[in-house]
Formats: C-alpha cells, structure tokens, sequence
C-alpha cells in the first residue's frame, strides 16, 4: 500500500502516528505531507515521534504557527486552492493508494478535497462525530459534513459516530474501529513517558479553543476557574501559540496567572504532555483530545465547554461544565472522587484500521 497522510496539526499527527507506525513495521510505503497549518510545533512533535525524514513532505510552506484567525485564513485559501499537479507531486501513487485525513481541522478538510479532487481513495479517521448546530463548534462541524462527502473509507470510533452517517446516507464504507486510535498513542505514551515532575502534587490547565478564547465571558470564567484550582494545588498551565497570544493581547488575565501556584508553560511534545498527565490530579481543559485522553487514563477532567461530540469519559471521569458554577465547584471541590480506572487491554483501533485498507 502507499499511504498519504495529509495533516496539519501535531494533535493530527499524534492522533494517527500508531497508524503510520504500524504500517512502516509492516514494509508499507508512507508520507506524511504537512499542510502548513502549524508548521512549528508539526515538526517538534515528527521529531519526537521519530518519523523518518525521508516520509516528510509540506505542501505550503509556512513560518511559525497560526495563532490568529486572519492568518489562519490566509493559509487555508493558499492550501484549498492547491493545484491538482501540485498536490500530486507531493503524493506516493500506485495501485493500492490512499489520502488519510483525520479529524475535523481545516487541514482534514484540504486534504479530503483535493484527494477527491486527483480521482483518490481518501480514508477519513476519527469520521462520523456530529454536532445538533452547524456552526457550534466553528469551523469544526462544517468541516466534518463537508469531509464525509469526499471520503471512500469512514472510520468511526463508536457506533454513535457510525450511526450518524448512516443517517446523513454518506457514500462510501463505514467502519467501525471500536475505540479511537488516540487511544493506542495514549497507552503507548503513558508507557515510555518520563517527565521532570514537580515535586508537590499539580494539576494542568489546557486552553486552546477559538470559540473560548474571542469570547470574554468564557474567557473570564476560565481565568476564575484556574485561579480557584490553584488555590488548592499547583497548576501548570500548558499554552497552545493561540492562547500566548491571547495572553499577550489580555495584559490583566497574564498578571491574573502571573503567581507562584501557576507554572504557565508553552506546549510540549505529547510523550512529554502525556507523562504530565498521568501523575497528574486532574485536568482542566478545553479540547477533545484532552478528554479522551483523561477517558482512557481514567484522570479526572473539566470540560469547559457548551457540548461535546465525544462520548469518552462522559458517564465516568469527564466532567462537561457547560459553564455552570455549580458544576465547576461540584469538580473543584473534589475532583478525587472522578477517578476512573485506566483503560487496558481493548482491541487497536490503528490496526483495524490498517487491516481494512489491506484488504480493500
């Protein structure tokens, strides 16, 4: 098989890295092309991964990370706009030829239209996650319709996922892979990980989201939620290049933080972030990789958010806020008592996943 992955963040990269790891132990050529969207921390993290250089390939090149909406723009018109010929070039082609995308980033989106757009068979991961409103979240939920009409091959995580594509009457094959392949890069992580530790139990604050960050009132609620945690345990606050800029552009939230109890820390590669996790006490974040991380180490966690799509840890260790104090201090109070136990032993996702594709 050749196998293109197409991706544009490092939680992308992370997400699919067992697939990509199985399928060169197996003697499958694979690429992996960047798309530009976070060019830094893509790289520190296929560093990490210890990916060879030889797979590596970008299809825009870029300097830094976006932190900001307008240049995010700017790079998704120049990456959508990518000619057939251009984009070809970047591709290991033959008779068993595959586009994986993964996710619902506008990267996952680039790459499932411009494979279906070259005749490709795209393999879309993480498929078939839905929203009740179409734009919440934004852009993530158009992406994910939008994607499902290009993909050929859908892997759904659980039979939710699966049964909304079936209801959408998507074309193509669903499958079902019992579990996300995060899961794989989680438990193999948590392994192999060994982080410098503070010395005083700590938990990890997480902020990254678009919708929280340009909204003052969410902003607000979790600057008091990290400073209430703090008051009872140390903090490490893990900043994505979206969130030191807002930061920078909130000089009052910065001296807010600005205390001993609160250790603000760019972001790290994820075996690093993982072994953080696990002896940590508990999370406090925003995304949805975070909380299916904390699922399957069975970490208590604090999902500030509206909604979401993710069903991992919801009915155990996953707290969904919806930004209601009373909830936040429900947590807060003890967030012991949220403990799960970890998940072993469950069937791989990566290599279903992998099997499928071999024998499509």
């Amino acid at each position: 098989m050749q196998l293109n992955f197409v991706l544009g963040t490092a939680a992308e990269l992370i997400k699919v890295y067992p697939v990509i790891h199985l399928a060169l132990e197996n003697g499958h050529a694979v690429r992996v092309i960047s798309t530009g969207q976070s060019r830094e921390n893509f790289l520190m993290q296929y560093q990490d991964l210890s990916l060879p250089e030889s797979a590596f390939a970008t299809l825009i090149e870029s300097h830094g990370d976006l932190h900001a909406a307008s240049s995010a723009l700017r790079w998704f018109t120049r990456a959508i706009f990518t000619s057939k010929k251009t984009f070809r070039s970047k591709l290991l082609t033959g008779d068993k030829s595959f586009v994986v995308v993964h996710g619902d980033t506008l990267s996952t989106l680039v790459g499932a239209w411009l494979g279906w757009r070259c005749g490709l068979n795209v393999v879309h991961i993480e498929a078939g996650l839905r929203s009740p409103s179409l734009f919440n979240p934004f852009p993530e939920e158009i992406t994910r319709r939008m994607v499902s009409r290009f993909a050929k091959f859908h892997m759904t995580p659980d039979q939710k996922a699966t049964d909304n594509l079936e209801r959408a009457g998507v074309s193509g094959k669903i499958i079902c892979t019992n579990g996300n392949t995060l899961m794989d890069a989680v438990l193999l992580s948590a392994k192999l990980a060994k982080p410098t530790l503070p010395d005083r139990p700590f938990a990890i604050a997480n902020m990254h989201r678009f919708e929280n960050l340009n909204s003052h009132a969410r902003w607000s609620k979790i600057l008091d939620t990290v400073i209430r945690a703090s008051g009872n345990t140390q903090i490490i606050f893990v900043t994505h290049p979206q969130t030191r800029h807002k930061l920078l552009q909130d000089p009052g939230g910065l001296r807010l933080l600005t205390r001993p109890e609160i250790d603000i820390r760019d972001r790290m590669p994820f075996s690093e972030f993982i072994g953080l996790l696990k002896a940590s006490d508990f999370l406090i974040s925003d995304g949805g990789s975070n909380q299916e991380e904390c699922s399957y180490l069975g970490k208590p966690c604090l999902i500030l958010r509206d909604a979401t799509e993710r069903q991992e840890g919801l009915d155990t260790c996953c707290v969904l806020t919806r930004f209601d104090q009373s909830i936040i201090n429900r947590f807060l109070d003890n967030p012991k008592s949220f403990e799960a136990k970890p998940l072993e032993g469950q069937t791989s996702p990566s290599k279903l996943i992998l099997e499928t594709l071999l024998n499509a």
